[in-house]
Protein backbone atom coordinates (compact mmCIF):
# COMPACT_ATOMS: atom_id res chain seq x y z
CA UNK A 1 0.00 0.00 0.00
CA UNK A 2 2.95 2.33 0.69
CA UNK A 3 4.25 2.04 -2.88
CA UNK A 4 0.81 2.85 -4.27
CA UNK A 5 0.49 5.93 -2.03
CA UNK A 6 3.97 7.17 -2.96
CA UNK A 7 3.25 6.60 -6.65
CA UNK A 8 0.02 8.61 -6.37
CA UNK A 9 1.89 11.39 -4.55
CA UNK A 10 4.45 11.54 -7.37
CA UNK A 11 1.80 11.44 -10.14
CA UNK A 12 -0.37 14.11 -8.50
CA UNK A 13 2.64 16.33 -7.75
CA UNK A 14 3.76 16.06 -11.37
CA UNK A 15 0.25 16.81 -12.62
CA UNK A 16 -0.07 19.81 -10.27
CA UNK A 17 3.25 21.31 -11.34
CA UNK A 18 2.75 20.78 -15.06
CA UNK A 19 -0.92 21.86 -15.09
CA UNK A 20 -0.09 25.12 -13.32
CA UNK A 21 2.89 25.67 -15.63
CA UNK A 22 0.69 24.85 -18.64
CA UNK A 23 -1.96 27.31 -17.50
CA UNK A 24 0.68 29.97 -17.10
CA UNK A 25 2.09 29.13 -20.53
CA UNK A 26 -1.34 29.57 -22.12
CA UNK A 27 -1.93 32.87 -20.30
CA UNK A 28 1.48 34.33 -21.00
CA UNK A 29 1.70 33.15 -24.60
CA UNK A 30 4.87 31.14 -23.96
CA UNK A 31 3.13 27.86 -24.84
CA UNK A 32 -0.04 28.84 -26.64
CA UNK A 33 -1.41 27.28 -29.80
CA UNK A 34 -2.67 29.70 -32.45
CA UNK A 35 -5.96 31.37 -31.43
CA UNK A 36 -7.49 30.49 -34.81
CA UNK A 37 -7.72 26.88 -33.55
CA UNK A 38 -10.49 28.13 -31.26
CA UNK A 39 -12.58 29.34 -34.21
CA UNK A 40 -16.10 27.95 -34.00
CA UNK A 41 -15.74 27.06 -30.33
CA UNK A 42 -17.17 28.75 -27.26
CA UNK A 43 -13.75 30.29 -26.52
CA UNK A 44 -12.46 33.50 -28.08
CA UNK A 45 -9.06 33.17 -26.40
CA UNK A 46 -7.20 30.83 -24.04
CA UNK A 47 -8.11 32.62 -20.78
CA UNK A 48 -10.80 30.15 -19.65
CA UNK A 49 -8.89 27.00 -20.69
CA UNK A 50 -5.76 28.35 -18.98
CA UNK A 51 -7.64 29.07 -15.75
CA UNK A 52 -9.34 25.66 -15.80
CA UNK A 53 -6.00 23.94 -16.40
CA UNK A 54 -4.16 25.84 -13.67
CA UNK A 55 -6.91 26.08 -11.06
CA UNK A 56 -9.20 23.09 -11.57
CA UNK A 57 -6.64 20.54 -12.75
CA UNK A 58 -3.57 21.89 -10.98
CA UNK A 59 -5.45 22.83 -7.83
CA UNK A 60 -7.17 19.47 -7.53
CA UNK A 61 -3.82 17.71 -8.00
CA UNK A 62 -2.23 19.87 -5.26
CA UNK A 63 -5.13 19.05 -2.97
CA UNK A 64 -4.80 15.35 -3.72
CA UNK A 65 -1.06 15.45 -3.06
CA UNK A 66 -1.54 17.13 0.31
CA UNK A 67 -4.28 14.71 1.35
CA UNK A 68 -2.18 11.72 0.27
CA UNK A 69 0.81 13.00 2.24
CA UNK A 70 -1.39 13.47 5.31
CA UNK A 71 -3.00 10.05 4.78
CA UNK A 72 -6.38 11.75 4.93
CA UNK A 73 -9.57 9.71 4.54
CA UNK A 74 -10.50 11.72 1.40
CA UNK A 75 -7.12 11.22 -0.31
CA UNK A 76 -8.51 8.51 -2.58
CA UNK A 77 -11.44 10.67 -3.68
CA UNK A 78 -9.24 13.73 -4.24
CA UNK A 79 -6.74 11.74 -6.28
CA UNK A 80 -9.52 10.24 -8.39
CA UNK A 81 -11.03 13.69 -8.99
CA UNK A 82 -7.65 15.12 -10.06
CA UNK A 83 -7.19 12.21 -12.46
CA UNK A 84 -10.65 12.68 -13.92
CA UNK A 85 -10.07 16.45 -14.19
CA UNK A 86 -7.13 15.99 -16.56
CA UNK A 87 -8.96 13.29 -18.56
CA UNK A 88 -11.93 15.63 -19.03
CA UNK A 89 -9.66 18.59 -19.80
CA UNK A 90 -7.81 16.66 -22.50
CA UNK A 91 -11.05 15.29 -23.95
CA UNK A 92 -12.53 18.78 -24.22
CA UNK A 93 -9.26 20.06 -25.70
CA UNK A 94 -9.40 17.45 -28.44
CA UNK A 95 -13.04 18.28 -29.13
CA UNK A 96 -12.34 22.04 -29.30
CA UNK A 97 -8.98 22.33 -31.08
CA UNK A 98 -8.56 18.83 -32.43
CA UNK A 99 -5.40 16.82 -32.13
CA UNK A 100 -2.77 18.52 -34.30
CA UNK A 101 0.21 16.43 -35.29
CA UNK A 102 3.40 16.80 -33.30
CA UNK A 103 3.98 17.83 -29.71
CA UNK A 104 0.34 18.83 -29.10
CA UNK A 105 -0.94 15.35 -29.95
CA UNK A 106 1.84 13.74 -27.94
CA UNK A 107 0.99 15.85 -24.89
CA UNK A 108 -2.73 15.16 -25.24
CA UNK A 109 -2.06 11.44 -25.41
CA UNK A 110 0.42 11.54 -22.51
CA UNK A 111 -1.85 13.50 -20.16
CA UNK A 112 -4.94 11.48 -21.05
CA UNK A 113 -2.97 8.29 -20.28
CA UNK A 114 -1.57 9.83 -17.09
CA UNK A 115 -5.09 10.66 -15.95
CA UNK A 116 -6.44 7.21 -16.80
CA UNK A 117 -3.52 5.50 -15.04
CA UNK A 118 -3.89 7.74 -11.98
CA UNK A 119 -7.63 7.04 -11.87
CA UNK A 120 -7.01 3.28 -11.89
CA UNK A 121 -4.40 3.57 -9.15
CA UNK A 122 -6.65 5.88 -7.13
CA UNK A 123 -9.44 3.32 -7.24
CA UNK A 124 -7.04 0.70 -5.86
CA UNK A 125 -5.81 2.94 -3.04
CA UNK A 126 -7.23 2.27 0.43
CA UNK A 127 -6.52 5.04 2.99
CA UNK A 128 -5.08 3.85 6.31
CA UNK A 129 -8.28 4.92 8.09
CA UNK A 130 -10.21 2.36 6.02
CA UNK A 131 -7.74 -0.50 6.29
CA UNK A 132 -8.22 -3.48 8.56
CA UNK A 133 -5.98 -3.70 11.65
CA UNK A 134 -4.01 -6.49 9.92
CA UNK A 135 -3.28 -4.24 6.91
CA UNK A 136 -2.24 -1.36 9.17
CA UNK A 137 0.16 -3.64 11.09
CA UNK A 138 1.77 -4.66 7.77
CA UNK A 139 2.24 -0.99 6.76
CA UNK A 140 3.63 0.01 10.15
CA UNK A 141 5.80 -3.10 10.38
CA UNK A 142 4.29 -4.66 13.50
CA UNK A 143 4.22 -8.45 13.68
Amino acid sequence: MRTLRVTLIILNSFLAFTAIAGGYGLLSGVARPPVDLLEGSMFSDYLIPAMVLAIAVGGSAIGATILLIKRHAYAKTASLLAALAIVVFESVEVLVIGSPEGIARNLQTFYFALGAFSAILSLRYVPASQQSPQQVRKVVGDP
